[in-house]
């Protein structure tokens, strides 16, 4: 059956596998929002505190960066999450043009909660497949987001932001 007369279909498993990888993506991301916003967290800020947590003091475009999103977008989550007490902004010493982000107790206090009901909600809910297949998915999965970020994280790593 060409591609074309497929890629419509509404049942997933009759679906051309690139048209569910997306669809599968899209549903996970829902799902996580849903789950994460119980905490009174967005995709983005919970991810804003994750990466703080493993690299405090970053400016805002090497943080926008590592979270594949917009300095612009990220403003008023990193304003939110500054008015809720869970991150700072410092000027940066040697170049007093840079604003340097660094999360605080509250910040770490509130992403471990929150990260550990989370992760069990997906630890609970999604199939475990075998180690043998779980590398192949790996590899897949992995192949595929090199095809769609062609460059992008060559120019993360240029810019330092990786």
């Amino acid at each position: 059956m060409p591609v074309a007369e497929t890629y419509f279909e509404a049942r997933p498993e009759r679906m051309p596998l690139g048209k569910l990888l997306s669809w599968t993506g899209q549903a996970l991301g829902r799902y996580y929002q849903r789950t994460v916003s119980t905490h009174g967290l967005t995709s983005t800020s919970i991810g804003v505190l994750g990466v703080l947590a493993h690299r405090d003091g970053l400016s805002h475009r090497e943080l926008a960066g590592r979270l594949g999103v917009t300095p612009a977008t990220l403003t008023p989550v990193v304003d939110a999450l500054e008015e809720a007490g869970e991150l700072c902004r410092d000027r940066d010493r040697a170049d007093r043009r840079i604003v340097r982000l660094s999360i605080t107790q509250a910040g770490r206090d509130r992403l471990v909660t929150a990260f550990a009901e989370v992760a069990a909600t997906f630890r609970d809910r999604m199939p475990h497949p075998p180690p043998e297949e779980e590398q192949i998915i790996r590899r897949y999965l992995l192949g595929v987001l090199a095809a769609v970020t062609e460059g992008e994280c060559d120019e993360l790593e240029a810019r330092g932001e990786r």
